[in-house]
């Protein structure tokens, strides 16, 4: 199944998210823009939601699909969820793209902390986030 295509990795890597993320000072700002690029991210068809791997540990549902071309990953990601689609938006411009090595030497929680996303997430987006991380890593063995 071909994954349906996205900005994020690409045209917005995690550098230029940071940036934008850092732009804003306070969290309504950040919360419209992680709503805004989460707009950006296709909605999976009931075809994809079926093929796609379903993250176990989130509130909300995550699916995911992968592709490996050669030794880089690319991935696609949907929720039920806005808010869940934009911070989706940035896990997927840090690792879309990316090889093994720079998956698996990415560290998200520090992402997070910089873009000062990471103090306003509730301890569910938290651990949310991090069957994310998990779920990622499955994949790419």
């Amino acid at each position: 199944m071909d994954l349906p295509t996205h900005p994020f990795g690409s045209e917005l890597d995690q550098h230029t998210v940071a940036e934008m993320l850092a732009q804003h000072t306070n969290w309504e700002d950040k919360y419209r823009q992680l709503i805004i690029w989460g707009k950006r991210l296709p909605t999976f068809t009931d075809a994809q939601k079926q093929a796609a791997s379903q993250v176990s540990g989130c509130e909300s549902d995550v699916w995911f699909l992968h592709h490996k071309d050669a030794e880089t990953h690319y991935f696609a990601a949907d929720s039920n969820a806005r808010i869940v689609k934009g911070l989706l938006a940035v896990v997927l411009a840090c690792v879309n793209g990316q090889n093994h090595t720079q998956i698996a030497q990415l560290d998200l929680n520090a992402v997070f902390s910089q873009s000062g996303l990471a103090h306003h997430l509730s301890e569910s987006r938290t651990n949310g986030l991090h069957a994310i991380v998990q779920h990622i890593h499955s994949e790419i063995k």
